[in-house]
């Protein structure tokens, strides 16, 4: 079986069944796969009072590809108490390298302040190994920032007290990119900003994050990817699909997933 199950900038399409009907079907299926599938499907419909199933199923699963997925939608749905119970992720203890890339890479998705303690416990067992370390701190930089002020190179010690410095600063219970506030439109602008310079030049898109968080926020996927090439013919898709997003209400430094915010019913 592939490791990479949804292997996506998003998690698909919105079920077509009842929030009754999925809580169902969660409870007459007989595999962990399914069992997860449909777990999404209830997050997709803004009822997140099953997160208990999927901490239990990503601390219990020995499926390798189940794995992958339990922690990229931890990740999509995680609120900061869910990140402030450290039995939440139990995953993380003697985890191997696969595990650990896959953390590391969807830490960011989770744009809470919360998951850095995680990320610096994991950059000190991890730090010698380069592929491993260069994704930890590049989620520990799109928290905080540090290697603008103290360089890529910066010692764990020092990006540690950076961090708590930078979390003294911040207001715990919002949701911040880059250090700013989270809110799509500010996303949203930069993906507009990247499609006109690519469509210029006949380049690839180029961003990977902004495309999968608007996607994951919102529920309506972005018209393209990293590798999408930009011409006059597909530079419009952006635009309507950013001008829809603009007609979205939506909180600053508030997280979503699939148009409902993450801190309610649960």
């Amino acid at each position: 079986m592939s490791n990479n199950l949804m292997n996506s900038i998003w998690y698909g399409e919105r079920p077509l069944y009842s929030i009754p009907g999925v809580k169902e079907k969660i409870l007459k299926a007989d595999n962990e796969k399914d069992i997860l599938f449909h777990l999404i499907d209830l997050f997709k419909l803004g009822d997140f009072t099953q997160k208990p199933l999927l901490f239990q199923l990503v601390n219990r699963t020995k499926d390798k590809s189940v794995l992958n997925l339990c922690i990229r939608i931890f990740c999509s749905v995680c609120t900061h108490d869910d990140l402030l119970d450290p039995t939440n992720l139990r995953f993380l203890e003697g985890a191997n390298d696969d595990v650990i890339r896959t953390f590391g890479s969807a830490a960011v998705t989770s744009l809470s302040a919360e998951i850095v303690p995680y990320l610096l416990v994991l950059l000190e067992e991890w730090d010698e190994i380069d592929e491993i370390s260069i994704i930890l701190r590049d989620a520990i930089d799109i928290y905080t920032n540090f290697e603008e002020e103290l360089g890529e190179d910066a010692s764990l010690e020092d990006i540690g007290r950076y961090y708590l410095e930078y979390r003294d600063e911040c207001d715990t219970r919002m949701y911040y990119y880059h250090r700013n506030l989270v809110f799509p439109g500010d996303l949203a602008k930069e993906l507009i900003e990247r499609d006109f310079i690519a469509t210029d030049t006949n380049q690839a898109l180029e961003l990977e994050l902004i495309p999968s968080l608007l996607s994951i926020w919102s529920g309506e996927k972005a018209p393209g990817d990293y590798y999408t090439i930009l011409n006059e013919n597909n530079y419009k898709s952006f635009i309507t699909y950013v001008e829809n997003l603009s007609k979205k209400e939506w909180k600053s430094g508030m997280k979503y997933f699939y148009g409902y915010e993450c801190e309610l019913n649960y």
